[in-house]
């Protein structure tokens, strides 16, 4: 008897012991500065879900020097839940729930989280982050969990800190390509890997956060931010946002390859696009006849750039279903025999703002030359032709090659006749986003002797043009 109590004892232990999640045995003695000449380019450390202590990456990051860290693995909370990365996105299921207990809020509690310093204030750092270090001191590393709730997570995420642009001597300092913000920025959904909770009812996620005057800055900024009376940034109602030296992402598709509908132009679009675009300035992701997989996966790594801020871009030339009023955009390797595939074996154009939204950099430009004759229509019970509308979300426009419910042409031309006339306006010095899609549509309006009229959403809140006047 006396032996099946301790034992009883033993494993209760061993419970409690177990609930208070792993220590690291392996936390670095020295630490690397990455500025110092001969320095190495990046340090990488492991972060485990289990660990109830904050890992140290063994860098020391000096104030004004900009850093970038990146991330590879995944972890979940419990078996019960999805796997998820180091964003702690779409994990929670019906076996899995959001217990909350995180350390930093307006954040999952499985995204990755950072501090500088042993007393820092912890800030969010999702799947990728470049920022300017606010203060010296050792970069530690924790997921967004309080201790006492880590001994049951899995996984792990491997993580390499690096130098990430341009040295500034100080937070008020400029470097060319790189304006600082003259307040801080805080720890708030501002940063990669938020996960959108109910809002508390006297703002957004993050609401009531304590301010944070060690938080990091993104990298790069262009705007400069007025703080609220609350003591969070705010953008200002009016920005300029084409100006030398605001970082710009695009996401390029052409899909021409289908099976049983093959489009001539497509590809061509996509590849000069690519290369105006390049030639302008922007970092260009290019796919050409992508699968369903391919564009996802292309979708989230323009997010993931995207969460650094700057100017975004989605391009796609192809077919365009709209089924039930959304947008879809169809993939080469789609299989649609029936009108319900279409939202299972096609990628919802709705994603694309969706992910462009929640990336939260400056302004988002979505560019659709999708509205071509819908071959798959004997199938579908309701043939309606083109794409619905999009409300475009605040700070981004979203073109379309033709009108709502309008068909586009595919053109005789190597360019469709939309993209056609985009690569010979968005090259020309000094022109508003705006009066370039005016001229683009007059463009059409024109080749297509008015049957074809192209179309935007619009909800920018600042200045953009594709080419900067010569100076």
């Amino acid at each position: 008897m006396n032996a099946s109590r301790l034992a009883l004892c033993l494993l209760l232990l061993a419970l409690l012991a177990a609930c208070v999640g792993v220590k690291y045995s392996d936390q670095p003695l020295t630490a690397v500065d990455l500025t110092e000449p001969g320095a190495s380019p990046g340090v990488s450390t492991r972060v485990l879900a289990q660990a109830s202590d904050w890992r140290n990456t063994g860098v020391f990051v000096k104030q004004g020097a900009a850093y970038s860290i990146s991330t590879n693995g995944r972890w979940r909370a419990w078996p019960g839940c999805k796997w998820t990365d180091a964003d702690g996105l779409d994990m929670y299921t019906g076996l899995c729930l959001d217990l909350g207990g995180s350390i930093l809020r307006g954040w999952t509690h499985q995204a990755l989280i950072a501090r500088i310093g042993e007393t820092g204030v912890p800030f969010g750092v999702g799947k990728a982050l470049q920022f300017i270090a606010p203060a010296d001191g050792l970069l530690y590393l924790h997921i967004n969990e309080q201790d006492r709730g880590v001994w049951d997570n899995e996984g792990y995420v491997d993580v390499t800190v690096a130098l990430g642009g341009p040295q500034v001597t100080g937070l008020a300092s400029q470097a060319p390509g790189l304006s600082v913000p003259s307040v801080p920025l805080q720890a708030t959904p501002q940063y990669p890997g938020l996960r959108a909770k109910k809002a508390a009812s006297s703002g957004g996620p993050g609401a009531g956060a304590p301010p944070s005057t060690l938080a990091p800055q993104p990298l790069p900024q262009t705007i400069t931010q007025p703080p609220l009376a609350t003591g969070l940034p705010q953008a200002p109602s009016h920005q300029v946002l084409g100006k030398v030296g605001l970082r710009r992402v695009a996401l390029v598709i052409g899909n021409g390859a289908y099976p049983n509908a093959p489009l001539r132009n497509p590809v061509n679009d996509a590849r000069d696009m690519a290369a105006a675009l390049r030639s302008l300035g922007f970092e260009v992701i290019l796919r050409e006849n992508a699968s369903l997989r391919q564009m996802e996966d292309a979708v989230d790594e323009l997010w993931t750039r995207l969460k650094a801020g700057g100017a975004g871009l989605f391009f796609f030339a192809g077919h365009g279903l709209q089924v039930g009023g959304r947008n879809y955009l169809v993939p080469v390797d789609a299989r649609l025999s029936a009108e319900q595939d279409v939202k299972y074996r096609c990628m919802d154009a709705g994603l694309v703002l969706g992910r462009m939204e929640n990336a939260g950099n400056q302004l988002n430009i979505v560019i659709l030359d999708a509205c071509r004759n819908n071959p798959y229509s004997r199938g579908f019970r309701s043939a309606q032709e083109g794409l619905a509308k999009m409300d475009a979300p605040r700070g981004s426009i979203v073109a379309y090659a033709t009108a709502p419910d309008s068909v586009a042409a595919d053109g005789g031309g190597k360019n469709g006749v939309y993209t056609g006339q985009l690569l010979k306006h968005m090259r020309t010095p000094g022109l508003p986003i705006e009066e370039m899609f005016k001229r683009v549509r007059i463009g059409v309006l024109g080749e297509t002797h008015e049957k074809q009229v192209p179309w935007e959403s619009s909800s920018l809140t600042g200045d953009f043009t594709f080419k900067e006047l010569a100076r």
